[in-house]
């Protein structure tokens, strides 16, 4: 029995992700969130799931999404024109609060997280983590016109419960979450402080690939390294931009020098003020190491 269930598991991916491949989606989710524990008025944010090649998917903020696509068009546009004339690249006018862009690799079940500061983007690559889901059978509600089923699992120290639609055969959803048999239309902890619901659909193909175009080389991170980097950038953020001025190049944040004391404690109050918003972060502890 156990034997049949595992090919069966087997086709049902293979089948799906041979769909997932032929076509392409913009999925637009409603995120809410209590900054602190102690709150109960949501902040709100939009973003965007976005699938297509068969082997891996982006979410991230939709202002962010936004301008990720933009920058890529601009610049495969360029390319087509065999880079005759100026680049022009509009400047970043990220406000997004959720600024971490995830990368699912649904086939290899890797999840990649970028993280951008300043002008250094950090990649992290997590090993495979399964979400060991519970479907329950006999459970549905009505989410977005769809009829959707119930699933539960124990995710980065809370207990989610998923509502996916297998009219959707897309094995994805919002933030970390995948591996059902269908879209996941709406997500949410045990505490209610954290809320994923779907809120737009369009099949279209979309390209973020040129995102980090002119930024510095990424900087690649096990998860215990970035662990570490994170806690001390949380007590000093403007040590990124340490060591930035060169005698060829030197940095301006609001037309003053990065390296100016001026400059420094206003991101540091800057970052500070962003990272109240997750106070009560998504996970409370690694899924896996």
């Amino acid at each position: 029995m156990k034997l049949k269930q595992f090919l069966l598991t087997v086709l049902l991916s293979a089948v799906f992700n041979s769909f997932l491949a032929a076509q392409s989606y913009k999925i637009i989710y409603e995120m809410k969130w209590k900054p602190t524990q102690s709150v109960t008025q949501y902040t709100t944010e939009l973003c965007a799931l976005i699938t297509g090649n068969g082997q891996a998917s982006f979410f991230e903020s939709y202002e962010n999404f936004r301008q990720d696509s933009l920058k890529t068009r601009i610049i495969t546009e360029y390319a087509k024109n065999d880079s005759k004339g100026s680049l022009r690249i509009p400047s970043s006018t990220k406000t997004s609060l959720f600024r971490s862009l995830i990368i699912k690799n649904i086939v290899d079940k890797k999840i990649t997280v970028e993280e951008r500061l300043y002008i250094k983007t950090f990649v992290t690559e997590y090993p495979s983590c399964p979400i060991h889901w519970k479907i329950q059978p006999g459970n549905t509600e009505q989410v977005f016109g769809y009829k959707a089923e119930k699933a539960v699992c124990e995710f980065g120290g809370r207990t989610w419960t998923a509502w996916f639609t297998p009219d959707i055969p897309i094995m994805d959803g919002p933030y970390k979450f995948y591996g059902l048999p269908g879209l996941i239309l709406k997500i949410q902890d045990s505490r209610e402080d954290y809320i994923f619901e779907i809120k737009g659909l369009t099949k279209e193909e979309n390209n973020i690939g040129k995102r980090n175009f002119g930024s510095q080389q990424s900087i690649k991170l096990s998860s215990k390294q970035w662990g570490s980097f994170w806690e001390g950038y949380k007590k000093q953020p403007s040590s990124i931009l340490e060591n930035l001025n060169t005698s060829q190049t030197t940095y301006v944040i609001n037309g003053k020098n990065a390296d100016s004391r001026e400059v420094k404690e206003e991101y540091n109050k800057k970052e500070w003020n962003a990272m109240k918003a997750f106070e009560n972060p998504i996970e409370l502890s690694q899924p896996c190491n």
